[in-house]
């Protein structure tokens, strides 16, 4: 199934002999948007049958009507409850009672479809900084390689550049750099947009400035470098959990 939106276009199989019916149920489903196919050889499974109650039975009991998962609804007459609820009980999805309401005919068989699948949420997206181009490079490599969205800079001024036109979900920051440091940058990130989750790395693990970054709320997480690529990649999923946490309060 497609969806547009709210609206769920499916393909759908009427089973009926009836050529006025049919024509009718047709037409109604395609200006919903819906592919009808009409007979019983359709080359591409549909979403869901529509069969006349008096063909069901047969159908259902040689199982050529669709995929096992894909549902019947019996086209049963209002007045013929037995054969109604001996379709049921044989294995329909389902039924529509006939004759069929034109005004409310295509809600009816959309009721029997699958709601469409929520749209994948986006890629976290996750800065990188580091002054050293190749470690940069090294660690933007891991990161893609978690479906995350990379975003790069080698400086703390740029750095913050980024952060003011593009969301991000996870700061991760060399602490030793020239200009700006990592801590400040952390500083900054967490006065303005404190959703986001904030990681220092440094080989210099003793700094009284990582100390006091971990102490306010600067740095969530340390890092001492050099970093093992395994638990770091566990940090940072952990981290990227942590934001959306943090994003929905």
């Amino acid at each position: 199934m497609t969806s547009f939106g709210a609206k769920v276009a499916a393909r759908i199989h009427i089973i009926d002999d009836d050529h006025g019916a049919f024509a009718a149920m047709a037409r109604l489903l395609r200006e919903r948007g819906h592919t009808v196919n009409i007979g019983e050889h359709d080359p591409v499974p549909p979403d869901l049958v529509l069969c006349a109650a008096r063909h069901a039975g047969a159908v259902l009991a040689e199982g050529r009507h669709a995929p096992p998962h894909v549902p019947l609804v019996v086209l049963v007459e209002r007045a013929d409850g037995g054969r109604r609820d001996a379709l049921l009980a044989a294995g329909a999805g389902g039924y529509i009672a006939l004759p069929f309401e034109p005004a409310s005919f295509a809600d009816e068989v959309e009721a029997f479809l699958a709601p469409a699948a929520p749209a994948p949420a986006p890629a976290a997206a996750v800065l990188l900084v580091d002054d050293d181009a190749f470690m940069l490079e090294v660690l933007a490599d891991l990161v893609e390689q978690q479906g995350w969205r990379v975003l790069a800079a080698s400086s703390g001024e740029q750095a913050l550049a980024i952060l003011a036109r593009t969301p991000v979900a996870l700061v991760v920051s060399d602490h030793v750099m020239p200009g700006m440091r990592g801590a400040e940058l952390l500083a900054r990130a967490r006065r303005l947009y404190p959703d986001t989750v904030r990681i220092l790395l440094s080989g210099q693990e003793e700094e009284a400035e990582i100390a006091e970054a971990l102490r306010s709320g600067a740095a969530d997480r340390f890092y001492a470098k050099p970093w093992r690529g395994d638990a770091l990649m566990a940090a940072l999923r952990e981290a990227v959990a942590l934001q959306r946490t943090r994003a929905r309060v």
